[in-house]
C-alpha cells in the first residue's frame, strides 16, 4: 500500500463554507483579547444583559431545575450576598462540592463576583482524596450537596480544619444554604457590594489528574495570534 500526502488545497472532507479549526481560533482569541478593554465586566455581568434584554429565555436547563436568564441572574446575585453576609473576603475560598446542575454554576458566579474564590470538587472523591483537595483549598466553609453529606462525613477525620457546612438540597437546618438564600436579595448589586473585582482576580481552584500532551497544531497558532494580537505589559 502507497502513502501520500493529502494537499490541503483539494481536501473536499470540510464543508463548505465553514470555517478551518485554524481560523476558528483565531476568531476566538480575537473576541477574548477585547475582555481587557474593561476588566471590571465579569461574567455575571453578561448574565444580567441578557436578563435584561430576554428575562424569560432559558438560560440553564436540566433535570433539577430550569433557569431564565433573570432567574439566573437573581440567583447569581443571591450567592453574591450571601458570601458578603457570611463574611467571606477577597481571596477566601469555598469549596464547591454539588453534581453538575444550574445552581452549581450560579454559586460559583455569585461567589466569584464578590471576590471569594471557589474550588470545584469532585464528588466522585472519597476518603483521604476527598480529604486532600478540600485541606488543599484550605477553605472555611463548604456547599455540600444533601445527597454527599455521608461522603463527606467519612472524610472529616481527615480535614486539617473544620469548614463550616452549608448544606444545599435541604431546607431543614439552619446550615442550609438554600433557606440562607431565600433569606437574600436578588436584585442587582451595588457598586460597593462589587468590591472592585476584575478579570485578573483569582476565581476557581480546579483539579486536574495532570498536563495532557500539547496539540501539535497548538505551537503554531498561538505564535500566530501573538503576531497579530500582540500582549501588551502589564502596568
Amino acid at each position: 500500500m502507497n502513502a501520500g500526502v493529502i494537499n490541503p488545497s483539494t481536501d473536499r472532507s470540510r464543508p463548505s463554507g465553514r470555517p478551518s479549526p485554524a481560523k476558528s481560533w483565531l476568531k476566538a482569541i480575537e473576541l477574548t483579547s477585547r475582555i481587557e478593554a474593561d476588566p471590571r465586566r465579569l461574567f455575571a455581568d453578561l448574565v444580567e444583559d441578557w436578563a435584561k434584554r430576554q428575562p424569560d429565555r432559558p438560560a440553564l436547563i436540566s433535570e433539577a431545575e430550569t433557569f431564565s436568564y433573570r432567574a439566573l441572574a437573581e440567583r447569581i446575585n443571591r450567592y453574591a450576598r450571601w458570601a458578603l453576609s457570611a463574611g467571606i473576603e477577597a481571596g477566601d475560598t469555598v469549596c464547591l462540592v454539588m453534581p453538575s446542575r444550574p445552581d452549581y454554576l450560579a454559586a460559583w458566579l455569585g461567589i466569584t463576583r464578590v471576590g471569594g474564590v471557589v474550588a470545584l470538587i469532585n464528588t466522585r472523591l472519597v476518603g483521604l482524596s476527598l480529604a486532600h483537595c478540600v485541606n488543599v483549598a484550605d477553605a472555611d466553609h463548604v456547599i455540600l450537596a444533601n445527597d454527599l453529606a455521608d461522603v463527606f462525613e467519612a472524610a472529616r477525620p481527615d480535614l486539617n480544619r473544620a469548614p463550616k457546612i452549608w448544606t444545599h438540597g435541604s431546607r431543614g437546618n439552619e446550615a442550609s444554604i438554600d433557606a440562607a438564600l431565600d433569606r437574600t436579595d436578588g436584585s442587582p448589586l451595588s457598586p460597593a457590594e462589587r468590591r472592585g473585582v476584575t478579570i485578573n482576580d483569582r476565581a476557581l481552584l480546579i483539579y486536574t489528574s495532570g498536563q495532557p500532551p500539547p496539540h501539535p497544531e497548538l505551537g503554531r497558532l498561538v505564535r500566530r495570534a501573538d503576531r497579530r494580537f500582540p500582549r501588551r505589559p502589564a502596568v
